[in-house]
């Protein structure tokens, strides 16, 4: 993927970037740093978060951003009912956003009904609504679910039929379960037409057998690459599931579904981790019983430990980040074990109050400084066209990424996405002289969010109350109130301030 971005604002538009690297010239340095392979330096917290700070990191590393609502309603539960506010998800009222998806009619369509559109209206629509879901929905840790497990079982829309069913996928795999149990993700997983056509595993027969889906639900989607797994056992597992996977155009009104298929399993028995502890025998079937070998790993694949390890690892450094401690990843492995994978149960331990207050910042992906944008201001979307192209540009459309393994969750892989971040804020908040927004299709209120307020102060505590949830380093408000005091009453410098408080170096992490 190409790291060398061109600049996206509209022409009339560049002075804002200019300014912002005047203001923020040193932290280009701190991330390609952070490229070279140094750790960037993140904005500092004290030793001792008060309580109110607590909340607040609470509400950031559980949503793409800060609303005056969120904010309120932590303030009102605390640390614990707010969390179980919003792993309770589907009690949570989210018909205002369900509206604005009505017309995006592919969402709730099956595999016939897909076959026949235009494979860039599917993709177009599943993007517009995880931006909107994203940026809009009362549901935000479920929504951040739904990204951690798009990545972690992630499938490319743009190979084959994925282009038609990875929307069903995204419906009954994904987003079904992203606050269920692995168990039944995992098992959804294994059995979601699009992922077994994207790793090949529809072309496995007995004479033939494919070993990606195998390798990747190996290495990828349970034990990790230091799970202990051999070759071998790739090679095993990849028996096991030889007759699965999607019904072919020619099925009618089964064309897209799962498909077993008998006459292409191998029915001789399997052994997969010979000589270890885990050794499970899959005894040799009927071809007509032979699906029931798959369901036997993905059995022993739950209780392997090194599947408890992998996901509470990855789990843990989603929300806590990169450097979160041994200590915590083993207590929600621990809760893997004795909960069969229950993703609530495991959240709950990553999040411990005292594992929060010590998290350092994460770097927010492109995709999540976007939304965060979007989510925190007064913002009307009408389109999505120009954001997806955004997202194109910053190298984090959902569903694009094309190797198995998901978008990177590193600090080290987005540094070098430096002119997009920029780029972003600036465009997001310039009008033109006849009133067209820089990002088409998205507009910013400023009116209504700056109403009442006279002075850079005020105007100042109400994006930082908006944007940080009142938490705006100290250096960087000075410098962007400075930029404002020139000008406070005009809209065309509150619209650039708030730019480029979305370009600041703080706003980049969470």
């Amino acid at each position: 993927m190409n790291t060398t971005l061109s600049p996206v604002l509209p022409a009339d538009s560049v002075r804002p970037l200019a300014r912002r690297r005047v203001l923020f010239g040193g932290w280009a340095a701190a991330l390609a740093a952070a490229a070279a392979g140094a750790r960037a330096e993140p904005p500092e917290i004290a030793a001792d978060v008060d309580p109110s700070s607590l909340l607040n990191r609470l509400v950031a590393r559980t949503s793409f951003g800060f609303t005056d609502i969120e904010r309120q309603r932590v303030a009102q539960l605390g640390y614990e009912g707010y969390l179980e506010y919003q792993l309770n998800h589907t009690a949570i009222n989210d018909s205002a956003l369900e509206a604005t998806l009505s017309g995006l009619m592919t969402l709730s369509m099956n595999p016939t009904t897909l076959f026949p559109l235009q494979p860039s209206m599917i993709s177009n629509e599943l993007t517009d609504a995880t931006i909107r879901r994203a940026a809009f929905s009362n549901r935000q840790l479920y929504q951040r679910m739904v990204e951690f497990w798009t990545d972690h079982f992630n499938i490319d829309i743009n190979v084959g039929e994925c282009r038609y069913v990875k929307t069903v996928d995204d419906r009954t795999v994904v987003r079904a379960h992203a606050l269920g149990s692995f168990r039944t993700l995992l098992d959804a997983s294994a059995h979601s037409p699009a992922m077994l056509h994207y790793l090949d595993n529809d072309t496995s027969t007995v004479t033939r057998p494919n070993e990606n889906y195998a390798r990747e639900l190996l290495e990828l989607h349970t034990m990790g690459t230091d799970g202990g797994y051999t070759q071998a056992d790739v090679e095993q597992v990849a028996r096991c599931f030889t007759g699965w996977g999607m019904q072919s155009r020619a099925a009618g009104l089964n064309a897209g579904l799962f498909r077993y298929n008998p006459n292409a399993h191998n029915t001789t028995q399997k052994v997969i981790f010979d000589n270890t502890p885990q050794r499970r025998v899959i005894p040799a079937r009927s071809a007509a019983a032979g699906i029931q070998d798959g369901l036997d790993v993905l059995d022993a694949l739950l209780t392997h430990p090194s599947t408890a390890r992998f996901i509470a690892k990855k789990l843990t450094r989603w929300f806590i980040g990169e450097d979160a401690p041994q200590s915590l990843i083993n207590s929600v492995a621990a809760t893997f074990s004795a909960t069969n994978g229950d993703i609530k149960a495991m959240i709950r331990t990553a999040l411990a109050p005292n594992a929060l207050a010590s998290a350092t910042p994460k770097l927010k992906r492109p995709f999540h400084i976007f939304m965060s944008g979007l989510r925190s201001l007064p913002t009307l979307v009408s389109s999505t066209s120009t954001l997806r192209s955004l997202l194109d540009a910053a190298g984090h459309r959902p569903f694009y990424w094309g190797p198995p393994d998901g978008y990177p969750d590193t600090t080290v892989y987005w540094s070098g996405f430096l002119v997009s971040r920029w780029n972003f804020g600036a465009s997001l908040m310039f009008v033109s002289n006849g009133g067209n927004p820089g990002i088409s299709g998205v507009m910013v209120d400023v009116s209504t969010f700056l109403d009442g307020l006279d002075t850079v102060d005020e105007m100042m505590t109400r994006i930082a109350e908006a944007l940080y949830g009142g938490e705006m380093p100290t250096a960087e408000r000075a410098r962007i109130a400075q930029y404002l005091s020139v000008s406070s009453g005009s809209q065309t410098r509150q619209r650039d301030a708030i730019g480029l408080t979305i370009g600041s170096p703080s706003f980049q992490w969470y």
